[in-house]
């Protein structure tokens, strides 16, 4: 297996790194070593020399800074990841989302993982612009990992405890749950189908009355809610008899995703839409609100994975 995270040479990389590593461990075993590929992009030089060596020393500058970058890597893995096979790679790109999304194909990986842009709350998904980029062009799996996302050191303690499928209701979000389900039943975890949803803002002065607002929200809920049962009942032996199915509903997304309780190591996985291409990651509008508004970590799969 080969798990590749793209690591930003001049910032925090360790929740993209610890992401790596939890996927490493959780993801189904493959023949031949567990691979953490670490790379980095930075940009190349300028094609027109200066006559001042700017240009030299700016490269020369980016270099040492992706070796230091690479020491602390190592120094920070050491006692985290000794069971994996650890991997360095540098790319030269002006575009660091095509230059991992070209690496991950070329390794066939098992997903790519990125970090939160630094720009946010600490246990929430910010989506950067390589994230943003990605979620509509990865050729593998994608997972990104909470701004400040931790896991635990011990190699026993680092595989998700259990697995939640957003499910929306349509074909291709049937078929995560069914991806997810294979996918819990291989590392021996619980699954949870969830489906999450947005109330309608109570209007001021209310125009229809707060009564009815409730009473359509509750409407929703016991649609989604027979639409989670009625999946149950097609997908039959593919669930186990544990699987768990909730609606959450909130006056924001943020609201909603967390008006359910989450586990250490949970991910939350999602399928592609089908308006993308069949080879890549491509997200509707509700789906990219989840993933900007999730408190763990995330894994969109490609539709021609489902």
């Amino acid at each position: 297996m080969t798990i590749v995270v793209g690591a930003n040479p001049f910032g925090d990389s360790h929740a993209a790194i610890d992401l790596g590593v939890t996927l490493a461990r959780t993801l189904p075993e493959a023949t031949g070593p567990d691979v953490l590929v670490i790379a980095t992009v930075v940009p190349p030089g300028w094609t027109v020399p200066s006559m001042a060596r700017v240009d030299g020393e700016m490269q020369e500058w980016v270099q040492a800074r992706a070796d230091e970058a690479e020491a602390a890597v190592l120094n920070f893995l050491d006692g985290r990841a000794d069971d994996l096979t650890i991997e360095f790679v540098r790319l030269h790109d002006r575009s660091t989302p095509r230059a991992l999304a070209a690496l991950a194909e070329e390794r066939d990986a098992t997903a790519l993982v990125l970090g939160s842009s630094p720009a946010g709350a600490p246990g929430r998904v910010v989506i950067g612009s390589t994230a943003d980029y990605l979620l509509h062009s990865s050729p593998v799996p994608l997972a990104i990992a909470p701004h400040s996302y931790r896991c635990p050191p011990s190699p026993a303690d680092v595989a998700a405890h259990r697995l939640t499928c957003s499910f929306s209701g349509t074909d291709l979000a049937s078929a995560a749950v069914r991806w997810a389900a294979r996918l819990t039943r291989e590392i021996d975890v619980r699954l949870r189908i969830a489906t999450f949803g947005v109330r309608s803002p109570t209007m001021y002065p209310p125009e229809v009355g707060t009564a009815i607002e409730a009473e359509v929200n509750e409407q929703w809920r016991a649609q989604m809610a027979d639409a989670q049962h009625a999946l149950q009942a097609r997908l039959g032996g593919e669930l186990d008899d544990d699987v768990e199915l909730v609606v959450a509903s909130g006056s924001s997304w943020w609201e909603a995703l967390t008006s359910v309780d989450w586990m250490p190591n949970e991910l939350l996985i999602l399928g592609s839409s089908s308006a993308g291409a069949l080879r890549r990651v491509f997200l509707g509008t509700n789906a990219t609100r989840i993933i900007r508004h999730a408190p763990v970590p995330v894994l969109v799969v490609p539709r021609d994975e489902l």
